[in-house]
């Protein structure tokens, strides 16, 4: 799911210069990889031969793959939606 508006990202791969189709926002960013790992050396876990500055703007990273967890929307919508249910069920709203 796009990091900017939580619309779901369509299946496939992502090119370069790809856009939210909602918010219009750039697709191939490290924050939708799923080598990107905040924390580790240079929050990639792939053996990058360069620093990304700006994880939420594109890049030209070989490395990158879609993470499928974003692509398919994932288990923290889930939970979210979960939540939000379980949130009302309680208020019986």
């Amino acid at each position: 799911m796009c990091s900017f508006c939580g619309s779901p990202l369509q299946a496939g791969t992502i090119g370069f210069r790809d856009l939210c189709v909602t918010c219009g926002r750039e697709l191939h960013i490290c924050t939708h990889c799923r080598f990107y790992k905040p924390g580790v050396y240079r929050d990639c876990v792939e053996t990058v031969p360069e620093t990304v500055k700006d994880k939420e703007r594109m890049n030209f990273c070989e490395y990158f793959k879609p993470d499928p967890s974003k692509v398919t929307g994932g288990k923290a919508r889930d939970a979210s939606d979960s939540a939000r249910n379980s949130f009302n069920n309680l208020f019986g709203t």
